[in-house]
């Protein structure tokens, strides 16, 4: 008779904890945390070795949703530009879009509760990125272009991670999925 383990902790990365670190200090910016707590929590985060140990110290601490938390998301740009980044509370399907506009979904420090996020994305002389952390899997093959470009700047993806499929066209545009950029200690003006 053999006795099964259970399947060891996964252990944290440092963006792991950089994330979580952000939900807590949001949380203290709404006025959730007092200033003891939040000192507390990021002690706890930023000694946590395992991503259990981080899901325990945010565990109470959902993220305020950016507009709606509706299964949704609409974005639309006409001559402007729209961003998502941040702690931001990501639905199901996403449509973005963009008309002599930019749009930017950044989903680096995203709340995602599903396996698989749908963007479809219309850029009319625009361009729509998409920030993804490592390891996601992309899938771009089904975007309809004329006189256009659309480019899949992820690397490999890693088993078990969130898939993003983008769909939609663009005329005269750029539909663009990439990791978040190396920051330089020499360049002041970071952007992911």
């Amino acid at each position: 008779m053999s006795l099964e383990q259970p399947p060891p902790a996964r252990r944290a990365s440092d963006q792991d904890r950089e994330r979580a670190a952000a939900v807590i200090q949001e949380a203290h910016g709404d006025g959730r945390l007092d200033f003891e707590e939040m000192d507390e929590r990021l002690t706890q985060i930023y000694s946590a070795k395992t991503e259990i140990e981080l899901r325990t110290a945010t565990a109470d601490l959902l993220p305020v949703a950016h507009g709606s938390a509706a299964a949704e998301l609409t974005i639309r740009a006409k001559h402007s530009a729209q961003k998502r980044e941040g702690a931001w509370i990501v639905p199901e399907r996403v449509t973005a879009v963009a008309e002599h506009s930019s749009v930017k979904l950044d989903f680096t420090d995203a709340v995602i509760s599903w396996r698989e996020v749908h963007v479809e994305a219309h850029a009319k002389h625009s361009s729509v990125v998409m920030v993804v952390p490592r390891g996601w899997s992309v899938d771009i093959d089904n975007v309809d272009m004329v006189h256009s470009a659309a480019k899949n700047k992820a690397t490999a993806p890693t088993a078990g991670s969130v898939r993003l499929v983008v769909t939609g066209q663009a005329r005269h545009g750029s539909i663009v999925v990439r990791h978040p950029r190396k920051r330089h200690w020499w360049w002041p003006w970071y952007s992911k």
